[in-house]
C-alpha cells in the first residue's frame, strides 16, 4: 500500500526552488543549480534514504517515484550522502561542478528552513556544510595527485594493494594509510610533496593502489577522493 500523498512533494518543492533561483540568478548559474538538483533527484530515486525495500516495491509497484511520492519530511534526509558519497564516487565531473553540488545543497537547506518545509538540527547543517567545503576540496586533491604520480609515479614491484584506504595522519610530506579491507593495520609513511600532504585529511578515503618498493610504501595510481 503507497503511503498518503503529502501537500507538497518532493518533486513539487525542487520545482518551487528552482523557480525561485531562476528569478534571482543568471542563466548559467542557473542551469548549474538545475543540474545539481537533477542529480540529487536521481541520488534519490536511486538510494531511497531512510526507506526500506518494502517502501520501495509499494511505490514502485503503483507506478510511483520516491519525489514523486514524499515530501519535505524526507527531501533532506539524503543530503550528507549525497555530497560525501554519491558525488565524490558516482559521478564523473570537474571541481567546478563539485564546487556547485555543496554551494546549491547549501541554499537548499537555508531555503527549506526559511520557507518552513522543513526543521534541520543545527548539528545536520554543520554536517552539510562541511561536505560542501570538503568535497570540491577533495576533488582538487585528486586532480593534484594524479598530475603528481603520471609524472614521478613509481614503477610497480613489490607487494600491491588495491582497494580503498583511510587516511589515518598526516605529517609534513608524508601520509599514512589503513586499508579498508583489512590485512595491514597500517600503510606508510608514504612520501607526498608537501601541498598534497596540507590538502589531506585524517579520515578521508583513498581508492587506488599502494605499492611496497624498495625505498617503501608509495602511491601507484588513485581514482578517487571522497571526504
Amino acid at each position: 500500500m503507497s503511503p498518503p500523498r503529502p501537500d507538497k512533494t518532493i518533486d513539487d518543492i525542487f520545482a518551487e526552488f528552482l523557480a525561485a533561483q531562476e528569478a534571482q540568478l543568471g542563466p548559467k548559474t542557473y542551469a548549474r543549480y538545475e543540474g545539481i538538483i537533477d542529480l540529487y533527484r536521481g541520488y534519490l530515486e536511486r538510494y531511497w534514504p531512510d526507506h526500506s525495500r518494502e517502501d520501495y516495491d509499494a511505490v514502485t509497484r503503483a507506478g510511483g517515484t520516491y519525489c514523486g511520492t514524499y515530501g519535505a519530511a524526507d527531501i533532506a534526509s539524503g543530503f550528507s550522502e549525497f555530497l560525501g558519497y554519491f558525488m565524490p564516487h558516482k559521478v564523473i565531473a570537474g571541481n567546478e561542478t563539485m564546487k556547485a553540488a555543496g554551494t546549491v545543497v547549501n541554499k537548499l537547506t537555508r531555503w527549506l528552513v526559511a520557507r518552513g518545509y522543513t526543521e534541520v538540527e543545527e548539528a545536520a547543517r554543520g554536517r552539510v556544510r562541511e561536505a560542501a567545503r570538503d568535497l570540491p576540496a577533495s576533488q582538487k586533491l585528486l586532480d593534484t595527485i594524479d598530475d603528481w604520480i603520471e609524472a614521478t609515479g613509481p614503477a610497480r614491484s613489490g607487494k600491491e594493494i588495491e582497494g580503498h584506504f583511510v587516511i589515518q595522519r598526516v605529517e609534513p610530506k608524508q601520509i599514512w594509510l589503513e586499508s579498508l579491507l583489512g590485512g595491514d593495520s597500517e600503510i606508510g609513511p608514504i612520501p607526498v610533496p608537501a601541498a598534497i600532504a596540507r590538502a589531506c585529511k585524517a579520515g578521508w578515503d583513498i581508492g587506488g593502489v599502494v605499492a611496497r618498493t624498495r625505498a617503501g610504501w608509495r602511491l601507484v595510481e588513485v581514482w578517487n577522493v571522497s571526504p
